[in-house]
């Protein structure tokens, strides 16, 4: 079997595998919703879309979602400065508006927008959902002013990207920020590395001896692992901003979830 099937093959063989029940049981309200958007839980991502954002599920889209924008809120609630407001903010890597649509109309988000390189997520963001969203270039810089945002939340899209590309967003989130703007992102903890296939003790000692690990098996985005250690975030991202937060398994339960604010004068990376 490995030798006739490519691996990236066989691993959408056993991807479509586990998500079969979830899709046959999603089936009927599906296609209601392809002719009736608003149906049921209101406006959702079709299975296919909801796929490369997680689970194929409905439900699991949903709390998701709402769980996760609920996490994000309670931690912005903890570090923000009250003398001042956060009006404008940006979701990272937004997909097809998992965690935005229950962003929007929270009390301190007056305008949200959204970026994502997947231009079928963005546009069914556009469609169905309040809001400004674009397509955005997999590399910074982003198409923003400097300072226009004063939150940025970024959600399992550092536990994909390798140290380099770590840094580079990093860095053009001090650019987009007004200074003392909020970056609010979550990680993979080492302990998650026990799930990830195919790791070897060269890997492991990597992370341990580092506090920081990126696996790539060639395949989509999604199927990149990265892995942060509490110590190495507060070494290596506190260089450039200001720790205000972290959470361990703070964004629904799994990933660890911490706030940082850009310093009045940014610094490089």
């Amino acid at each position: 079997m490995k030798a006739i099937v490519p691996a990236r093959w066989r691993r959408f063989l056993r991807r479509t595998a586990r998500q079969a029940p979830d899709r046959l049981k999603d089936l009927p309200r599906d296609a209601v919703c392809l002719v009736r958007p608003k149906a049921f839980d209101g406006p959702i991502p079709p299975a296919g879309l909801r796929t490369r954002v997680g689970g194929a599920s409905r439900r699991e889209f949903t709390a998701v979602g709402r769980e996760g924008a609920a996490a994000i809120l309670r931690a912005f609630d903890r570090v923000r400065d009250p003398s001042r407001s956060y009006p404008n903010w940006l979701d990272f890597g937004c997909g097809c508006g998992r965690v935005a649509r229950w962003m929007q109309g929270a009390r301190p988000v007056v305008g949200l927008t959204g970026v994502d390189v997947d231009a079928a997520q963005v546009r069914w963001a556009q469609r169905h959902l309040p809001g400004e969203f674009a397509v955005m270039r997999p590399s910074p810089p982003l198409g923003f002013a400097p300072e226009s945002f004063d939150v940025v939340y970024a959600i399992s899209i550092f536990t994909h990207l390798d140290e380099r590309e770590q840094f580079a967003w990093l860095g053009e989130f001090l650019r987009i920020l007004r200074p003392g703007g909020l970056l609010i992102a979550t990680t993979h903890g080492p302990d998650l590395s026990r799930t990830c296939p195919g790791l070897t003790a060269g890997d492991l000692a990597t992370l341990g001896a580092t506090g920081f690990l990126a696996v790539d098996p060639g395949g989509t985005f999604n199927e990149r692992s990265t892995f942060h250690a509490r110590e190495y975030l507060s070494a290596r991202w506190g260089r450039i901003l200001t720790p205000r937060l972290f959470e361990p398994k703070g964004f629904v339960s799994y990933q660890d979830l911490s706030a940082w604010e850009r310093p009045t004068v940014a610094q490089s990376p």
